[in-house]
């Protein structure tokens, strides 16, 4: 009877516990954290997808137009026209001119050293954060990635294959070498692919997009395993130039075309990867469908432009659990005027992430929060961004330039709320005369309104609230301007680095930011500007050629293997150069730390200095001379470490 009674008890108790399980399964599921993706191409925009471009010669991208299909669709989403300014604002949510990236080169893509980033707050949120792919935001202390949030870095070194920061002559297709936390991985066909990778779309050869698709899925795949939240940001290099011809190419396409098809492919297996994992619904993909426009069949203009097509670009976001898109039914789209920095303020709002502690009182985000236009709640209308003014330039300088290729724009609403007009107020220069469009009527720009002097006084009120913002925004921007982002030589974190030439700062003219341009002998000087950590006895080791080709170059040779030039893919052995002198000075103000010249053994690499020097900032220029005394160029690669430590190779 007593066991009979006791079974009756039970009985009520565990129904009890069994709806509150229930019950609570909601909330746990809730609880669970949003794992986010970023993906952005490089290069790419409305022509290179057969979502957009129908057209037979048109890449074909049936993986990533099933995703543009199932998403919410921002179709007027800006970004810098340029590479690096660009990823600047993507990963700070601020204004590439105010942390310090109007240029790809000169040193003037690296961040500002207090700069937060997206990924420090998903980091300091207890997510995992993870970069494969395309930085080009600075490879030297403090501007490498694992120095801005990101505890997994895969990535390519410099902006693209060929460009200085890289190993000698690396290409997309084997034999290469990527970076894992900074240490140099020979990409093959065995490390391209996962085991068993069959299940995931495996492509069976190495290619760099390969490569850092398969090391972000098995990335992916540990966290869920750890149980662990994570932010993975998927930066490719395709199809910057030049493009190599991936091992899975259709027959008869063209380099570049292969290189999108190949990309395609991969972004299919990260999505069936998130399918079979079971972690598609909880997971905020966001598609950036390439980091700065480019010409394009839709809109006027090309990369590099303060026209239409050097700034807009498509941009998708697809997480179901969150109601946006999911399926093709639930897809839709977003007309509202959107920035590439709203996506940091969003996921902040969205996701519930509270910012760092330490942000700096001069870092205030320029983003805001797009919910409300991705809310599907009727209430949230697009006339709370009827005020709005979005501002882009194309600097390129090592200076910025007030009015330099401006383009301030604006969503004017009719009194429903709906987008009347979208105005575009440009420059193609800091002198030319003020252009005036109203893209809602003309999408390719073809019709200046102030090109009619008869007519254009009617828009002296839109000019003038455009012209003001302008005026507000250059103040903010360019407040902090004359200052330099500083590779910092000497620290415990990374002592010793390479100082390229890639990085000089000039007057005029541009760098020698290519291994072609190097390999050529580009004429070029300029200076390097650092902060040396500690007072300490420095060496400089400066070189024409870099130290990864030691064995086979001396300072005045050419090479002993070619390369494989940008662009064209034509062969070089080089020019040799009749160096027989190199100079170094080191200088900060009108202070002059050393100004020293010495011989050049021409069967060496080159000359190597040892200077005393303090701590702070300074600047860094090398010359190297032929036998009466005449300026060659700078020292293309500058080796500098404390006494005693071992250059960076």
């Amino acid at each position: 009877m007593i066991a009979i009674k006791e079974q009756k008890m039970r009985k009520p108790l565990l129904l009890t516990l069994s709806l509150l399980v229930l019950a609570m399964m909601p909330m746990c599921i809730l609880a669970q954290k949003t794992n986010v993706i970023i993906i952005m191409p490089d290069d790419l925009s409305y022509s290179d997808y057969s979502y957009y471009n129908q057209s037979e010669s048109s890449p074909q991208t049936p993986h990533i137009d099933q995703l543009v299909g199932e998403s919410v669709r921002l179709n007027d989403f800006h970004v810098a026209p340029t590479c690096s300014p660009s990823r600047s604002q993507l990963m700070t949510g601020r204004d590439d001119n105010e942390v310090g990236v109007w240029h790809t080169v000169m040193g003037r893509y690296f961040m500002n050293k207090d700069e937060v980033t997206m990924a420090d707050v998903f980091k300091a949120n207890g997510y995992r954060t993870a970069l494969f792919g395309k930085w080009h935001l600075g490879e030297s202390y403090p501007f490498r990635p694992k120095d801005r949030g990101f505890e997994r870095v895969d990535m390519i070194q410099g902006g693209g294959i060929e460009q200085q920061p890289a190993p000698w002559g690396i290409r997309n297709t084997a034999p290469s070498i990527v970076f894992n936390d900074d240490k140099p991985v020979m990409l093959t066909d065995e490390n391209a692919n996962l085991p068993g990778a069959a299940k995931h779309f495996g492509i069976p050869e190495a290619f760099t997009s390969n490569y850092f698709t398969t090391q972000a899925i098995d990335y992916m795949q540990a966290k869920q395993k750890d149980k662990e939240p994570f932010f993975v940001y998927l930066p490719y290099n395709d199809a910057h130039e030049p493009n190599d011809t991936p091992p899975d190419a259709r027959k008869g396409v063209s380099p570049h075309v292969a290189t999108i098809e190949n990309m395609d492919k991969n972004v299919g297996r990260i999505m069936k990867f998130l399918d079979d994992s079971g972690m598609a619904s909880n997971t905020m993909v966001v598609f950036i469908l390439g980091d700065n426009g480019i010409a394009n069949f839709r809109l006027r203009g090309d990369k590099a432009t303060s026209y239409e097509a050097g700034h807009r670009v498509p941009c998708v976001v697809r997480w179901a659990d969150g109601g946006y898109g999911g399926t093709k039914a639930t897809s839709r789209d977003i007309e509202g005027m959107i920035t590439e920095m709203d996506l940091l303020p969003t996921f902040m709002d969205v996701l519930n992430l509270h910012d760092v502690t330490n942000r700096p009182a001069r870092a205030v985000l320029a983003g805001r929060s797009v919910k409300m236009l991705l809310d599907t709640k009727t209430k949230n209308k697009d006339v709370a961004f009827g005020t709005r003014v979005l501002i882009v330039d194309n600097q390129r300088l090592d200076n910025l330039v007030k009015y330099k290729e401006a383009c301030i724009m604006k969503d004017e609403l009719d009194a429903a709320g709906s987008i009347k007009h979208k105005w575009r107020l440009m420059r193609t220069s800091a002198t030319a005369p003020w252009e005036l469009y109203d893209i809602k009527a003309d999408l390719q720009q073809k019709k200046d309104l102030l090109a009619n002097t008869a007519t254009s006084g009617q828009y002296s009120t839109i000019i003038k609230l455009l012209q003001n913002a302008y005026e507000k925004w250059w103040t903010k921007v360019s407040a902090n301007a004359s200052d330099y982002a500083r590779p910092i030589i000497g620290s415990p974190e990374e002592p010793s680095i390479c100082l390229f030439g890639h990085d000089w700062h000039m007057d005029a003219g541009l760098p020698p930011w290519n291994q072609t341009l190097i390999a050529g002998g580009l004429k070029a000087n300029g200076f390097n500007a650092v902060t040396f950590a500690k007072a300490n006895d420095y060496t400089f080791d400066l070189r024409r050629w870099p130290s990864d080709i030691a064995n086979e170059t001396t300072v005045t040779s050419g090479l002993q293997n070619p390369l494989r030039t940008t662009i064209s893919n034509a062969l070089t052995y080089g020019k040799p150069l009749p160096i027989r002198s190199a100079r170094i000075r080191v200088w900060n103000g009108n202070k002059t730390y050393s100004d020293e010249r010495k011989d050049v053994v021409p069967e060496s690499d080159g000359a190597v200095f040892t200077i005393k020097l303090p701590a702070g900032p300074a600047m860094v220029q090398t010359w190297f001379y032929d036998a009466e005394g005449q300026e060659l160029c700078g020292a293309y690669y500058n080796y500098v470490s404390p006494k005693n430590t071992t250059a960076k190779p």
